[in-house]
């Protein structure tokens, strides 16, 4: 397993599997540079979804391919992250179900089809409003600049700028808001 840049390859560190654990030893990130690492696989062709924030210069990372699970632990940032993505991830899962169902089942009929839309809208609703939620309880940590970060272009310019303005600012100086700063 391998630790790299968020949309990058550049590699940071690497982990062996013993007994279905990894361990990455990382130099400290800086708040400043809030965006999470990514872990990946050495070999194979399934890819690890696991995202991790660094600055706390150790990540546990478990993997059971067996049942398909992961889990990532030790740092305050990383647990806080799991805790809000809970049921927004249950949302997306549900949508992108949904939206299958209606893709490719031919049996639906059109009013069962408008029913499965008007639950759709009903779930998008909720989850903008979820992820609002989720910024405004962290946007004075990491995991609510990550958070504003990866919404940014989905949020109304308004909400965007409302957030953005109490956001601290070693968050919003950086980088990676550079496209919506004003």
């Amino acid at each position: 397993m391998y630790i790299t840049e968020y949309l990058d390859n550049t590699y940071f560190d690497s982990a062996v599997v013993m007994n279905g654990k990894f361990t990455f030893k990382l130099p400290k990130a800086s708040e400043e540079d809030f965006l999470p690492k990514v872990i990946v696989p050495a070999v194979g062709n399934e890819p690890s979804v696991a995202m991790v924030f660094t600055q706390d210069s150790e990540v546990k990372y478990i993997r059971d391919s067996n049942k398909d699970i992961f889990d990532i632990y030790g740092s305050p940032y990383n647990d806080l992250f799991r805790i809000e993505g809970f049921k927004i991830d249950s949302i997306s899962h549900v949508l992108g179900h949904l939206d299958n169902l209606c893709l490719k089942d031919s049996t639906l009929t059109q009013e069962q089809k408008d029913s499965i839309t008007l639950k759709m809208n009903e779930l998008i609703k909720e989850d903008s409003i979820l992820n609002i939620q989720s910024i405004e309880r962290n946007i004075d940590n990491l995991v609510g600049a990550y958070l504003l970060y990866i919404n940014r272009h989905s949020l109304n310019k308004e909400t965007f700028q409302k957030l953005f303005e109490r956001l601290p600012k070693k968050f919003a100086s950086s980088k990676h808001f550079d496209d919506v700063r004003k």
